[in-house]
């Protein structure tokens, strides 16, 4: 089955989130933020059990400079749909800038990209400037017909931003001789 058409998981899931992504949103929203506008990107990713979701993309739309406000054209949102069909990825999350304080507008409320329960809404404060930590920022889960905020301790236990490491396995040991072949370099008594 392709992971696009997997279930959403369920709420309060995990989300996994490499920190390269991360720190790739937040310059993308600096940027607009440098254009007096509000940013919008996307996370998009895989559903990797039934409480855990992992980012593999961050989408930005490229939108035009809106100052207050983000409007997705309908080339933009059909733009979103193609690539996450290519890529065969679930939409998690969006995240989005405000100038001020970070929290959920009226627009951000009837405007949201996805209704479906568990979708996360990342707002991050002061166009994203001295912004380093999700926990920064106002995180709000879709669920029972509307966007609630989530406690600060729930958005640090949920969101896990990492970075990630190659495995190399358990270090070398030192190679032993056989236990005979100390026998051929013992010197012998003459």
């Amino acid at each position: 089955m392709s992971a696009r058409h997997q279930n959403y998981p369920e709420l309060g899931s995990e989300v996994r989130l490499p920190a390269a992504l991360w720190r790739s949103s937040l310059r993308t929203l600096r940027d607009y933020g440098a254009l007096k506008s509000e940013g919008l990107v996307y996370l998009a990713g895989v559903v990797a059990a039934p409480k855990q979701m992992v980012v593999t993309s961050v989408l930005a739309l490229g939108h035009q400079a809106q100052g207050g406000t983000v409007v997705v054209t309908k080339e933009e949102a059909r733009w979103l749909l193609r690539t996450l069909r290519s890529r065969d990825e679930k939409l998690f999350a969006q995240v989005h800038s405000h100038a001020g304080a970070a929290f959920h507008s009226g627009g951000d409320d009837d405007h949201a990209t996805s209704f479906h329960t568990g979708f996360l809404s990342v707002v991050v404060p002061r166009f994203g400037s001295g912004i380093e930590r999700i926990e920064q920022c106002a995180v709000h889960e879709y669920r029972k017909g509307r966007f609630e905020e989530l406690p600060a301790e729930d958005v640090a236990r949920r969101f896990d931003i990492f970075d990630p490491e190659v495995d190399r396995g358990p270090p070398p040991r030192a190679v032993q001789p056989p236990w005979w072949s100390w026998r051929r370099y013992a010197k012998r008594p003459r």
